[in-house]
């Protein structure tokens, strides 16, 4: 741009948005299609997810930096998604500690990659009320919480609802077609890491 005799050079601002992954999409939709029916969790199907499919099982399987790699990927895509300005969204930092908490407390309750994603997908739908403001995870959090003892309680359920049932007519044979497990999509591909910019 000429002004007068002199060239000003417009000064190039790098962009701070995350881009959106397209693999992430396919897994957040077949999540939801497997796991959610209308808006109630269908937690007889996520709880019968093999126990090395779940976060601890696939710590163990390809390590603390992978697992973390993972959840921080959901929750940037997470973020991005919502309709908040971005001085209301939380930092990078703040993102970590969401992801380190969720990967330690996870040996808790033996959480699972399909349930953080189908929790988040039900916190962006308002599910759990509106979000103001996510400066920091805390809110998020606490939210997991309330996931998490809806998911307990369903389980007491089905555990006792299985136990009456035995008594009554033996064990059951189960005949409904296995949910596909995002450690098997794991296996079937290369882990990019998309928290740093590709060449090309």
């Amino acid at each position: 741009m000429q002004a007068g005799s002199r060239t000003v050079k417009a000064r190039r601002v790098p962009s701070r948005l995350y881009t959106s992954a397209v693999e992430y999409g396919m897994i957040a939709n077949l999540v939801l299609h497997q796991y959610q029916k209308g808006a109630n969790v269908q937690f007889e199907a996520l709880l019968s997810i093999p126990l090395d499919d779940r976060i601890p099982g696939l710590v163990e399987k390809y390590g603390k930096s992978t697992m973390y790699q993972l959840l921080m990927m959901v929750l940037k895509e997470f973020v991005a998604a919502l309709l908040l300005p971005v001085y209301k969204k939380p930092t990078e930092t703040n993102l970590s500690y969401a992801a380190c908490d969720i990967m330690l407390s996870a040996d808790d309750d033996f959480l699972s990659l399909e349930d953080v994603i189908l929790f988040l997908q039900r916190v962006n739908a308002g599910i759990y009320g509106k979000i103001k403001t996510l400066v920091t995870t805390h809110a998020l959090l606490q939210m997991l919480e309330q996931y998490r003892q809806e998911r307990h309680t369903a389980y007491q359920n089905l555990r006792t609802a299985s136990e009456e049932n035995m008594k009554k007519t033996g064990p059951v044979v189960r005949i409904a077609k296995e949910p596909t497990a995002i450690n098997d999509l794991l296996q079937q591909g290369v882990l990019i890491d998309m928290t740093h910019k590709m060449s090309g």
